[in-house]
């Protein structure tokens, strides 16, 4: 049984069915299930990598891709393959690489999630390292999609409404 959401069910379809395609077409990751967790948490447990997303419009909400390392290190491997990596910038690529992944998913969602030609901003991608939760604030509402894959699993979590943070995801109310 799926758990309902707060959150309409065209975006979460939407997150599922692109981020199985870009996994597995541009990272050889088969995303084999998509396991909805419960809705409006009392915090979100992130993985080691975590990008968010503010996804403007009709959307209004974070979304946000926590990764654990073994998925990165794959990632990394893969994204950078025939890319010279310069010595010593090889986390700031790692980095990168997650944010990229995240921006690009959420990106390619977007025109899923505009309705009558309607523009969906998106804020830059903030990256949160060896953060191990978001705390649920009063009016917030919380969703997790765990991805598994023979590697591991990672999640897609979304956070709303967005504007309940501020440009560096501290809540604003």
């Amino acid at each position: 049984m799926t758990p309902e959401s707060a959150f309409p069910q065209a975006v979460i379809a939407s997150l599922v069915e692109r981020t199985k395609s870009y996994m597995a077409s541009q990272a050889g990751i088969d995303v084999t299930d998509a396991r909805r967790g419960a809705s409006n948490l009392d915090q979100l447990e992130l993985r080691e990598s975590t990008a968010i997303v503010g996804v403007g419009g009709s959307v209004g909400l974070l979304i946000a891709f926590s990764f654990p390392q073994a998925i990165v290190d794959i990632l990394y491997d893969r994204l950078t393959a025939g890319i010279d990596v310069p010595a010593g910038d090889e986390a700031l690529y790692r980095r990168e690489t997650v944010i990229e992944v995240a921006n690009i998913i959420i990106g390619h969602c977007t025109a899923d999630f505009s309705s009558d030609g309607e523009n969906i901003s998106m804020s830059p991608p903030i990256l949160l390292e060896e953060t191990k939760h978001i705390h649920h604030m009063k009016n917030a509402t919380f969703d997790s999609i765990s991805m598994v894959t023979a590697h591991g699993c990672f999640d897609i979590n979304l956070v709303g409404p967005h504007a309940m943070f501020d440009a560096h995801l501290n809540y604003s109310q």
